[in-house]
C-alpha cells in the first residue's frame, strides 16, 4: 500500500469528518440491492447466471440498477402474473419507505407545525362542517344531487348568514323552506338531460369502437400483423373498457362515471382548501392581515367652529328671552315627527340627561332633533313636540341609533348582546362624546359656571354680556353681567380646546379627562378595533375556503362606520327664530346677499327689517352680533380651511381637507387598504356637508368664511365652481371607499364562480373526455387524446386552495407595495416641487419648514396621484386571486383552459361603469344643484 504526501498530511492535519460520516451513512447498505436481487431472480426475472446474484459483486451495483435490470425482463402477461405483483410490491415498498423518510425529517424540523396538520385521508378532503359551506352551497344549487355535498340546501338544516342567522329566503334549501323538496325541479329535468346525453354519446362511443374494430381488421390483413402495428395491445383494450364503465349513467341522479368523477374531485378539491384555510385561521395569533388597531384608520379631525357659532348664538338668544319672556324659560328638548309611545313627543333635557335616554327617544331613527325653546302646546300645535324653535335648532346624526344597554332603552325582556343587536363601540363612543358636548357646551362651557378647560374666562358669561352691550336690558339682567365684549383669544381657545378634545375622544379619551364619560379609555379608533368585529369568527369559518374573501369586506364597513360617527358633528339646521325670519325677508327684497350678512336687518337700499315682536329688533343686534364675532377672520375654521384670499384654494381646503387626507401616510402601521377606506369616507363626508352647507346657504355657514371676501355677484359663480370640485370629491370618494375595499371580495367571488362554471363545463364534457379514451395506438391509460382532460379534472381538484393562495398573495403584495411607497413619497413629491433635500436636511435652505414645500393645489393634486397610483397597486394585486389558479398548471408543463379562465375582469368592468355612471348621475345632480345655487343666490338683471 502506498503513502502519499497528501494521505499522510491529511491523517495528521484533518479531523477526518467527512471519511467518518461517509462510514458511516454511507456504507452497509450495499447489501439491500444484492437481497433485492435474490428476490427478483426467485421469480425469474434475473436469470441464474446474472452478475447480480453474485456475491463477489456486492457494492458495485445500487438499487436502481436492480429495479432497471428487472423491469427490461419483465413482460405483461397473464402467465407473468406472479411476476408483476412482486415487481410491483418491491416497488411500491421503496416508495413508501422514501415517504416515511421524508416524514420522520419533517417531523424533526418541524414538529410544532406538524402537530396541527392532518393525519388522515379525512384531514385533507373531507369538510368536517359541509352543512353551512359555501362552496357546497353553490354546487348543490346547481347540481341538486341528494346527499352528496350535504349542504344546509340539502339537508333538514336552516342556512345562515355570516353571523349566524338563519336566512329564510324561499328558494334556498333547509327544513325551513315549506313547499320545496330536494332537489328541486330544475335539477330534476338537468338529470334527465343528463341520462339522454350520457346514453347518446354511449351509442356514439359504440360506434367508434367498430369503426376501430374494422380498423384493426383491416390493418391486421394489409399488414400480416395480430390487430396491426398500431395496436397497442396493452393499453388499448384498457382504454374501451375504461371508456365504456364511463359513460354507464349509474346512481339515482342518472349521472355517468365520468361526471362522478368530477364531482368528487369537486368535493375533495374544496375540503382541501377548507381545511388548508382553517389551519391558516386557527394558527393566527392577530387578525388574517395585522394588529386590529392597524386596520382602522384616522380621519382628519372635524371642524368644530360651526357648532361653536350656533351655541354662542342660541345661549345669546336664551338670555334675551329669559328677561322678555320670564314665564317660558328656554330650555333644549327632544322632538319627535310623530308621536313616539314609548317616550312621547318629546323629551326635556338638562345636564344628567345620559346617552341611553337619548338612544331610546330616537327609537332606530337615524337622527335626533334637539329644538331651543319652550313647550306649549296650545301656541304651538303644529310645532315637532310642541316646541317652537325659538332659538334655534340642532340636528345630531346617528350613524349607529342601536342601544348599548337593552334595559335602560326600555327593552328589559332583550338580553342579546350578539353583533347585530349591538352598537359598534367606536361609533358609540363618537356618539357619547357628541351627546356630551352639546349639553356642556349649553349647560356649562357658554355660562359664567366655573370652566376648567377655560380658566382665564371662569365667571363670565359672555353670550349675556352681548345682550347687554346691544340692548338696554343691562339692569334686568342677572349678575355677573358687564357690556364687556369677548375677546378674539376666548374664541380661538373655545375652539382650541374643543379640537384637541374631539381628537381625543377619537384616540386617547384620558388626555382630556373623558374616559369616565365615554366609558373608554382608548378613545373611538381604537374601540373599534378591539370590537372583536376583525376577530377570527368561527361562524365564518363554518362557510368554508369559500368565505374566505367575506372578511376583508370589514375593513370597509368598521372604517366607514367610525368615520362616518367622527363626521357626523351635530348639525345647525335653524338659527334663532327672529334670525331666521330676518334671512327669509331679506332674500325676498336683497339680491346677491353675503353670507355673513344674511341675517343682518339691514337692507340694501338702507331699510331696516322691522320683526314681528317690538323687542326683537334689538334682540337681533344682539344675535347678529354674536353670530359675526364667530365669522370673523375665519376662527371657525382650522388651519388648512381658513380663507386666504384665493377662491380655489378655500374651496379645496374647506371641501376635502387637503392637508388631512395627504397626511394619510404618517400612521406607517395602518394597512393601506384601511387608509383608502378612510380617505374615500372622509372624502364622501366632507364633500356631500360642505356641498349642504353651500347650496343651502344655511346655518353652516361659518364654514364658508372665504365667500365672505366676495362681491356679491360673484358668489354664484364660486357657488357653481364648488359644485364641480364637490363632483370630483364625490366620483373619487365613491371608488375608494365603496369600490376599493370590495375588489378583494369581488375578485374572489368571481373566482368561485369560475370554479363552479368549471365544473359544469367538466359535468358537460366528461362524456367527451371519456369518448376520447377509445384509441387503439399510443402508451398510458389516457392515451395523447384523454391526458388534457385527466389535468382539467385536476385543476378542479386544485383550484379551490390556488384561489385561496392568490387572495392571501395579493393582500401581502399590495401592503408591501404601498408600505415601500409610503416611504419614497415624500423624496418624489419634494423633487417634482423643486426642492433640495439635501439643503433641507442640512438646514443650508434656509426653510425649515415642510408646509413651505406645497401649496394647497399641489397637495392636492399629489394627493390625487397618490391616491390612482395606490388604486392601480390594490388592482394588479387583486388579479392575483384569478392569474395564480389559471396559470399555476404549466408548472406541470400543462396549459389547460377552462370557460372561467376566458372571462372578462368583472372587477375592472365594474370600477369603470362605476366610475362612468356615477359621473354621469353627479354630473346631472350638480347641474340641479347649480341651479339650486342660482336659486339662493339670484344675480340681478342685466
Amino acid at each position: 500500500m502506498n503513502i502519499t504526501r497528501k494521505d499522510f498530511i491529511n491523517y495528521a492535519v484533518l479531523p477526518g469528518v467527512r471519511p467518518r460520516l461517509h462510514e458511516l451513512f454511507a456504507t452497509g447498505f450495499q447489501y439491500i440491492p444484492f437481497f433485492m436481487a435474490l428476490v427478483y431472480g426467485a421469480v425469474k426475472l434475473l436469470p441464474a447466471n446474472h452478475p447480480y446474484l453474485n456475491a463477489s459483486n456486492i457494492g458495485r451495483f445500487g438499487i436502481r440498477h436492480v429495479i432497471a435490470e428487472a423491469a427490461n425482463n419483465l413482460e405483461i402477461k397473464v402467465e407473468n402474473i406472479d411476476q408483476i405483483i412482486l415487481f410491483a410490491t418491491i416497488l411500491v415498498g421503496l416508495v413508501l419507505v422514501l415517504i416515511q423518510i421524508g416524514l420522520l425529517g419533517m417531523v424533526f424540523f418541524f414538529q410544532p407545525v406538524m402537530a396541527a396538520m392532518p393525519t388522515n385521508f379525512a384531514g385533507f378532503f373531507v369538510t368536517a362542517n359541509p352543512e353551512q359551506d359555501i362552496a357546497h352551497m353553490m354546487l348543490d344549487m346547481v347540481f341538486g344531487l341528494q346527499g352528496f355535498f350535504e349542504s344546509c340546501v340539502d339537508v333538514a338544516i336552516p342556512c345562515t348568514d355570516q353571523y349566524g342567522n338563519d336566512i329564510e329566503i324561499a328558494g334556498v334549501g333547509g327544513s325551513i323552506y315549506q313547499g320545496l323538496g330536494f332537489p328541486f325541479p330544475i335539477h330534476e329535468g338537468l338529470h334527465q338531460m343528463f341520462l339522454i346525453y350520457s346514453e347518446g354519446l354511449l351509442v356514439v362511443g359504440a360506434f367508434i369502437a367498430i369503426y376501430f374494430m374494422i380498423t384493426v381488421v383491416a390493418e391486421t390483413a394489409q399488414t400480416g400483423t395480430a390487430f396491426g402495428r398500431r395496436f397497442n395491445k396493452v393499453w388499448a383494450p384498457l382504454r374501451i373498457v375504461v371508456a365504456f364503465g364511463l359513460l354507464v349513467p349509474i346512481g339515482p341522479a342518472n349521472m355517468n362515471s365520468a361526471q362522478y368523477i368530477v364531482l368528487y374531485a369537486a368535493k375533495f378539491g374544496s375540503a382541501f382548501a377548507t381545511n388548508g384555510w382553517n389551519l391558516f385561521s386557527s394558527t393566527l395569533t392577530q387578525t388574517y392581515i395585522g394588529q386590529a388597531r392597524d386596520l382602522i384608520s384616522q380621519p382628519n379631525t372635524p371642524e368644530v367652529g360651526a357648532l361653536l357659532q350656533f351655541y354662542y348664538t342660541a345661549r345669546t338668544c336664551k338670555e334675551f328671552e329669559d328677561i322678555k319672556n320670564p314665564s317660558h324659560t328656554i330650555e333644549p328638548y327632544l322632538v319627535a315627527g310623530a308621536f313616539n309611545p314609548v317616550t312621547g313627543s318629546k323629551l326635556l333635557i338638562d345636564y344628567n340627561t345620559d346617552y341611553e335616554d337619548m338612544i331610546k327617544f330616537a327609537q332606530g331613527d337615524d337622527q335626533v332633533i334637539i329644538r331651543f325653546g319652550y313647550d306649549d302646546e296650545v301656541s304651538f300645535p303644529h310645532y315637532l313636540g310642541n316646541v317652537k324653535p325659538i332659538c334655534g335648532e340642532i340636528v345630531m346624526p346617528l350613524a349607529d341609533p342601536r342601544c348599548p344597554d337593552h334595559a335602560k332603552c326600555g327593552r328589559p325582556n332583550v338580553s342579546s348582546t350578539a353583533p347585530e343587536d349591538m352598537p359598534d363601540k367606536g361609533t358609540e363612543t363618537m356618539q357619547r362624546y357628541y351627546w356630551f358636548i352639546l349639553k356642556e357646551l349649553w349647560f356649562i362651557a357658554l355660562t359664567d359656571n366655573t370652566n376648567s378647560f377655560l380658566s382665564a374666562y371662569n365667571g363670565i358669561n359672555y353670550p349675556r354680556n352681548t345682550v347687554a352691550a346691544y340692548t338696554q336690558l343691562e339692569s334686568k339682567l342677572p349678575a355677573p353681567v358687564t357690556t364687556d365684549l369677548p375677546p378674539e383669544e376666548y374664541k380661538m381657545a373655545l375652539q382650541e380646546f374643543y379640537s384637541t378634545d374631539l381628537e381625543s375622544a377619537m384616540t386617547n379619551p384620558g388626555a382630556t379627562g373623558l374616559t369616565g364619560i365615554l366609558g373608554s379609555s382608548v378613545g373611538a379608533l381604537t374601540e373599534q378595533a378591539n370590537s372583536g368585529r376583525f376577530a377570527i369568527d368561527p361562524v365564518l369559518q363554518e362557510k368554508g375556503w369559500a368565505g374566505a374573501g367575506i372578511w376583508y369586506n370589514r375593513i370597509a364597513e368598521l372604517n366607514g362606520a367610525v368615520t362616518t360617527a367622527i363626521f357626523n358633528i351635530p348639525l345647525p339646521t335653524k338659527y334663532p327664530d327672529v334670525m331666521e325670519y330676518v334671512h327669509f325677508k331679506k332674500r325676498q327684497q336683497d339680491q346677491n346677499i353675503p353670507f355673513a350678512s344674511r341675517f343682518d336687518p339691514k337692507l340694501a337700499n338702507g331699510d331696516t327689517i322691522i320683526p314681528p315682536r317690538p323687542e326683537d329688533s334689538q334682540a337681533i343686534d344682539a344675535m347678529v352680533a354674536a353670530f359675526k364675532f364667530w365669522q370673523a377672520d375665519g376662527h371657525t375654521t382650522s388651519t388648512h380651511s381658513a380663507p386666504t384670499g384665493n377662491a380655489v384654494i378655500d374651496i379645496i381646503n374647506a371641501l376635502f381637507g387637503t392637508e388631512g387626507l395627504f397626511n394619510m401616510r404618517d400612521n406607517a402601521n395602518v394597512h393601506p387598504l384601511a387608509k383608502l377606506v378612510g380617505i374615500g369616507r372622509s372624502l364622501v363626508e366632507s364633500s356631500i356637508r360642505n356641498l349642504t352647507y353651500a347650496v343651502i346657504g344655511g346655518a353652516g355657514g361659518a364654514g364658508w368664511a372665504f365667500f365672505d371676501k366676495m362681491p356679491g355677484h360673484l358668489i354664484q359663480t364660486a357657488s357653481s365652481f364648488l359644485v364641480t370640485f364637490a363632483m370630483i370629491g364625490l366620483t373619487a370618494g365613491f371608488i375608494l371607499f365603496y369600490i376599493l375595499p370590495f375588489l378583494p371580495f369581488i375578485y374572489f367571488f368571481f373566482a368561485v364562480g369560475r370554479w363552479v362554471k368549471g365544473i359544469f363545463e367538466a359535468m358537460v364534457g366528461a362524456p367527451l373526455w371519456a369518448l376520447a379514451h377509445i384509441r387503439i395506438d399510443g402508451n398510458g391509460l389516457s392515451g395523447q387524446a384523454a391526458i388534457n382532460g385527466y389535468f382539467l379534472i385536476f385543476e378542479i381538484f386544485l383550484r379551490p386552495i390556488l384561489i385561496v393562495f392568490g387572495l392571501l398573495a395579493s393582500i401581502s403584495i399590495f401592503a408591501a407595495l404601498v408600505n415601500v411607497m409610503n416611504q419614497t413619497w415624500d423624496l418624489v413629491v419634494s423633487n417634482v416641487t423643486g426642492f433640495d433635500v439635501k439643503d433641507e436636511v442640512s438646514g443650508a435652505s434656509g426653510i425649515t419648514k415642510l408646509s413651505f414645500w406645497r401649496s394647497a393645489i399641489d397637495e392636492f393634486f399629489f394627493t390625487i396621484i397618490y391616491t390612482i397610483v395606490v388604486y392601480l397597486m390594490g388592482m394588479s394585486s387583486f388579479k392575483l386571486i384569478d392569474h395564480i389558479p389559471n396559470n399555476i398548471l404549466r408548472w406541470m408543463g400543462q396549459s389547460v383552459a377552462s370557460f372561467g379562465d376566458q372571462s372578462d375582469d368583472p372587477a375592472e368592468s365594474l370600477v369603470g361603469r362605476a366610475s362612468v355612471g356615477s359621473q354621469q348621475a353627479l354630473a346631472s345632480l350638480g347641474g340641479g344643484l347649480q341651479k339650486l345655487t342660482k336659486m339662493n343666490h339670484p344675480s340681478k338683471p342685466g
